[in-house]
């Protein structure tokens, strides 16, 4: 015991396991609160669907609900994951805090160019009072800052630490299936699955899809998404591989998603697209008051994501050499 403690405690190396235990608590948690949302979105699509006029609500909800399934399984599975001081634990939760870190700044930035003008309008129609607007807007970016920023920020900075790196490769010194690509990489793996699982999602709304300057629905939108989700699912198997080839599709599919989507909302009206993903009655109507706010900001959205993409595949680019022998973290 005293030869592991002196171990442990070598020059540039402290053990980080009791750190690694309390940072798996705090996402077991947040599982946990996912969790609780869910029988809550349930029990609102019960309800929704037991008046026909509000049907499309409660399909509207499914996706929700696999969302916070996904997290809770996810958040789980990665504290379990941590407690243990798993490698591949700290190199999935590095990963995936970065992107929603990045996704969340970027989020957060275009909601703060929505928000504010939202809620005014709301308050303009008797929908809030106008005395509480402000309260109301500072309480939910305070909110958002926190979910959207300072969570992941705080995962990043412990994850990324030399020091739970090394403790997690002395306590679990077998090589994992994370260990077998960059960090950076694995990154943009994920960023292609997770896409690949949102696109069939999209049959919840009649399979609608922005397409080069109009709305393909119905089989025609169902084919156009398959191919797409096909050409994610191969782009996240190939980077993971570091085959190039991989590389160019995934470069192909952000430039011809990009350019078709800011073609689409350039020329076609958002509520369109709304009215082809099947809402209707109240829900249109309301989606109609901010319809217009949202489609000025779309384009803008879009782009700085489409930028962001590319910059990010051009970054990993030096990993794709045909060879393993620069895994770096």
């Amino acid at each position: 015991m005293a030869e592991h403690e002196e171990m442990m405690q070598s020059p540039g190396f402290k053990d980080r396991k009791a750190r690694l235990v309390v940072f798996g608590i705090l996402q077991i948690i947040l599982g946990s609160i996912c969790v609780l949302i869910v029988p809550l979105m349930v029990f609102g699509m019960i309800a929704a669907h037991k008046n026909a006029a509000e049907d499309v609500n409660a399909r509207a909800m499914i996706p929700g609900v696999l969302f916070y399934v996904l997290l809770a399984v996810w958040f789980i599975w990665m504290g379990i994951g941590s407690i243990k001081a798993r490698r591949w634990a700290r190199a999935l939760i590095l990963v995936s805090s970065w992107l929603w870190l990045v996704c969340g700044a970027l989020g957060f930035v275009f909601m703060l160019r929505v928000i504010p003008n939202m809620y005014d309008k709301m308050g303009e129609n008797g929908q809030i009072p106008k005395a509480a607007i402000i309260g109301v807007k500072c309480g939910i970016m305070a909110i958002m800052a926190v979910f959207y920023i300072i969570i992941p920020g705080l995962l990043v900075l412990f994850y990324s630490g030399r020091n739970v790196k090394a403790t997690c490769e002395y306590r679990d010194p077998k090589v994992r299936w994370t260990d077998k690509c960059p960090l950076p990489v694995l990154g943009m793996s994920f960023i292609s699955a997770g896409w690949a699982i949102s696109m069939f999602w999209m049959g919840i709304y009649k399979w609608t899809i922005p397409f080069f300057g109009s709305f393909l629905s119905g089989i025609p939108g169902a084919i156009v998404i398959l191919i797409l989700a096909l050409l994610l699912i191969y782009t996240a198997y190939g980077t993971y591989k570091l085959d190039m080839k991989a590389w160019w599709c995934a470069l192909l599919v952000i430039v011809g998603w990009s350019l078709s989507t800011i073609i689409t909302f350039s020329r076609v009206n958002i509520q369109t697209y709304y009215d082809k993903m099947g809402f209707s009655g109240q829900q249109l109507e309301s989606m109609k008051q901010y319809g217009t706010m949202l489609g000025s900001n779309m384009n803008l959205f879009l782009g700085f994501w489409a930028v962001a993409l590319i910059a990010y595949l051009i970054y990993i680019r030096r990993y794709f050499t045909g060879t393993q022998d620069r895994l770096r973290r």
